[in-house]
Parts: structure tokens; C-alpha cells; sequence
């Protein structure tokens, strides 16, 4: 196709392996200059993926975090580190509200599995906030991370309570600009999460907020044998230590693991969260924006 012919000098892919892997393959049989920005997180899971970047010289791979550049060089695969654009974010010091956000997923089937857990979390919050706290009880705010989810996850919602959302209850999508999403987070005062970007996001706003997934048996038993990762909580991953709490439900939700959730998040320490979050945002602070490095790759496209 258009890759293939003598008008294509090079190829730039972002993500999305299910498309880039093919991609790169046919960059590297053609011997086509590629740049792949943030490629299949092989220090996780797959490793096998990276075979097509071996002895690949032609293809360059831009990764944000430092446990992804070392697991592509013990490869022997092309590799450099790219800022990430989370740190452009000027920390805003808004006042914070009592309210908590919960972020069940990006994924239709992932989100809804999660829900009633992560609500039943939300109301254990909420009782041991009036329990420990005098003024009015924190609202829940269920994050759609794309507006399609949005009425499916009111539709969840208003069947766990018989049609009629309570007052305290509601859901909002998620902005679509990084920086207006970290803006967004950083006026709540906890959150839980699923596991993914969000608790990148999350750590490097400063909140607390714990990470939690409800897996369906097929995804907990292939996670078990191809998950490489003692983490999964990226920030987590990162520091190689549980620096933020997650968990994994493997049954139903019980009272005994909510207030498990409950209490890891009250028991965050404001100035240790932030100590965090500076430390997080340093060490995404390496190597090149990501136009730096694209005005880079072209200049080497011009030159050939």
C-alpha cells in the first residue's frame, strides 16, 4: 500500500500494537526508517513481541518509563526515552473536595464487571467519612473515560438501585485533554481506579487512590501464567515497590475487603502522597518532548 512505495520515506507509529505490529514487521522487511511511540509494554507480559524489533535498525522505539527502555536494550532493540506529556502539567493548588471519583475502566465488558464493586467501596467511604468527619458526606463521581460509556454506566447504575439514583450519585466523562484531566482529579479528595493510565494519573496529581480490577475467570488465569509484572498499578511498576495500593477481586465483593479499600485509602498520608508525586513526575521528566523527537526523525527523513 502507500507504505510500501518509493513516496513513503519513513513511518511514525503511536500505540495500538493490534495495527503497529504488522506495521513494523512490514518496516522492517522493507527496510523503511519507523519511529513507534510507546510500543507493547513487553516488561509486562508477551515479551515474544519484541522478536520483531531485534536486529530491526531501521525501527526506533520512543518509551515513557525507564522499565521499558531497559526491558527493549536487554533485547537489543532500538530505544529512547520520551518525556512524558504528563509532565507539562502545572500543578494546580485548587481546594479540594470532599468528594470521591471512581474510574471503573475504558472498556465496556471491564467497566461494568467493576462497577458494583467499586460502588460498594464508594458507600463503606462514605460511612466511615461521617464516622470520622463532621460536615456533609462526600459525593461519588463515576468517571466515563469516553462519552459511549456514559449510558451504559447510568444504565448499571440505575439497575443496582432499583431505577432511581440516589442524590449522591452521578456520572461525569472524563475531559479528553491530559492536562484538563489532571485539573479534573486533582479537586477530589480519593478515587478508585482500575488499573491503566489513570493511575499514572492519579499519583502524579497527588490524591490518594487506590487501584482495583474485578477480573472474569479467563483474564485472571492467562494474567497468572503471562503477567511478568509484580505490579500492576503503573506507579507502582515503576518504583519496582508498592508505593499506592491495589487489589484484585477474585470473588465477589465482601464487607470485610471493602473496608480493606476503605481504609488503605484513608490511611494515605496527604504529604507522603505528594512526595510521591514529585518523585513521579521527576522521573517521567527524561529524554526528548515528543516533538523534539519527531522534528528530529523528519530532519533524518530530509537528509536521506
Amino acid at each position: 500500500g502507500a507504505a510500501e512505495s518509493k513516496k513513503c520515506l519513513g513511518i511514525v507509529a503511536i500505540d495500538y500494537p493490534g495495527f503497529n505490529m504488522r506495521l513494523a514487521a512490514l518496516a522492517k522487511k522493507w527496510g523503511k526508517p519507523m519511529l513507534y511511540v510507546a510500543p507493547p509494554q513487553v516488561w509486562a507480559w508477551k515479551s515474544k513481541r519484541a522478536n520483531i524489533f531485534k536486529q530491526a535498525d531501521n525501527i526506533r522505539l520512543a518509551v515513557f518509563f525507564d522499565i521499558e527502555a531497559k526491558a527493549y536494550e536487554q533485547m537489543n532493540c532500538k530505544t529512547i526515552r520520551l518525556k512524558h506529556p504528563i509532565t507539562s502539567w502545572n500543578h494546580r493548588y485548587a481546594e479540594t473536595k470532599s468528594d470521591m471519583l471512581l474510574l471503573p475502566g475504558s472498556r465496556r465488558a471491564s467497566a461494568l464487571r467493576n462497577l458494583p464493586a467499586f460502588v460498594a467501596v464508594a458507600e463503606k467511604y462514605r460511612k466511615v467519612w461521617a464516622e470520622r468527619n463532621v460536615g456533609l458526606l462526600p459525593d461519588v463521581v463515576v468517571v466515563a473515560s469516553r462519552e459511549h460509556l456514559e449510558v451504559p454506566l447510568i444504565v448499571a447504575l440505575e439497575k443496582l438501585y432499583d431505577g432511581r439514583l440516589p442524590t449522591w450519585l452521578k456520572v461525569m466523562v472524563a475531559p479528553k485533554c491530559i492536562s484538563d484531566r489532571l485539573d479534573f482529579y486533582s479537586g477530589y479528595s480519593a478515587a478508585l481506579t482500575s488499573f491503566g493510565t489513570s493511575t499514572l494519573e492519579m499519583a502524579c496529581v497527588g490524591m490518594p487512590f487506590a487501584a482495583c480490577v474485578v477480573p472474569d475467570f479467563f483474564t485472571y488465569v492467562t494474567g497468572k501464567f503471562l503477567v511478568k509484572s509484580e505490579f500492576l498499578s503503573l506507579p507502582n511498576a515503576i518504583f519496582g515497590c508498592g508505593v499506592t495500593p491495589e487489589f484484585i477481586i477474585r470473588h465477589k465483593m465482601n464487607e470485610r475487603m471493602a473496608e480493606s479499600i476503605v481504609e488503605a485509602l484513608f490511611q494515605q498520608d496527604l504529604g507522603t502522597v505528594e512526595e510521591i508525586a514529585q518523585r513521579l513526575r521527576k522521573s517521567l521528566n527524561v529524554g526528548p518532548s515528543s516533538s523534539e523527537l519527531m522534528f528530529e526523525f523528519l530532519a533524518q527523513l530530509v537528509g536521506r
